[in-house]
């Protein structure tokens, strides 16, 4: 199973920060995008599923939404659908336990 651990503070409040998860070849390693909204941190699929550019470059909404700053689409930050277009495919999510301040992304 591909897993990524970090610290909660590598990611601040209202951010989103890529990484990458470290299995792999470094060229085939998969991007992930956490977010810490409401202080809580979800991991979802780390470009846009429109043309593929990283969502880290956009921004967060105050109602949970990420946009993606190069052609207008939004996603919901909890399920990863995408709100409003151009894009048409949802964005995977994965898997998030948090105990205490150690975050685990999984597959």
């Amino acid at each position: 199973m591909t897993s990524l651990r970090i610290r909660k503070n590598e990611i601040p409040e209202g951010s989103m920060v890529e990484y990458f998860f470290p299995d792999g070849k470094p060229w085939e390693r998969k991007p992930v995008l956490l977010v810490n909204y409401k202080n809580q941190i979800y991991a979802l699929e780390a470009l846009c599923t429109h043309e593929g550019f990283s969502l880290e470059d956009g921004f967060i909404t105050d109602d949970g939404k990420i946009v993606c700053i190069w052609h207008g689409s939004i996603f919901d930050i909890k399920s990863g659908k995408v709100v409003d277009g151009p894009a048409r495919r949802n964005l995977k999510i994965y898997k998030v336990e948090q105990k205490d301040e150690e975050v685990m992304i999984s597959e």
